[in-house]
């Protein structure tokens, strides 16, 4: 009897992976083999930042994720976005504070009852996650150089930037 149940255990394990792996490409050989990518050309070059795109969308076409290295060369702040995509941000020196809401009940903070807003700054060393779904505003009160990984990656359409708003 225990066999038979060991059977079916096994049986739904590996139903389950083949369904991820479908689903996710995890697990296959990639044809194109272990490299040292080259320094990305800017995707975004203004006065107040350079953002290179390591892999993502712009850079090599890759949808799963992106990696961003971004140097916000004086103080100022981004549009409001309430993006589609999950990030990491590791700050490497200087310093940002992202400014966080949510319309959604459920994605507030516990003690929040309305969407007000909080604070998060980071400074050099710390990583930020930000899930998607909340509404963001990044700011630069110096100058600031950090590394952004988007899951999946990050794409105008995506991030659902407010560009109207008050900047």
């Amino acid at each position: 009897r225990d066999q038979v149940w060991l059977g079916v255990g096994v049986g739904v394990g590996v139903a389950i992976a083949w369904w991820f792996r479908q689903r996710t490409g995890w697990g296959r050989h990639n044809s194109v083999p272990p490299a040292v990518l080259p320094m990305p050309p800017p995707v975004v070059q203004t006065a107040q930042f350079t953002i290179r795109e390591s892999c993502g969308r712009a850079s090599t076409g890759d949808e799963r994720l992106s990696i961003a290295h971004v140097r916000v060369g004086e103080p100022c702040q981004e549009a409001i976005q309430t993006p589609a995509f999950d990030e990491y941000v590791l700050v490497l020196w200087g310093a940002m504070k992202v400014y966080v809401g949510s319309h959604t009940r459920s994605l507030r903070p516990r003690n929040r009852k309305r969407d007000e807003p909080f604070e998060l700054l980071a400074g050099a060393g710390d990583t930020l996650w930000l899930p998607r779904g909340h509404r963001y505003r990044y700011t630069f009160p110096e100058k600031c150089e950090y590394v952004a990984v988007c899951l999946p990656a990050f794409s105008p359409s995506i991030a659902s930037r407010e560009e109207d708003a008050e900047q």
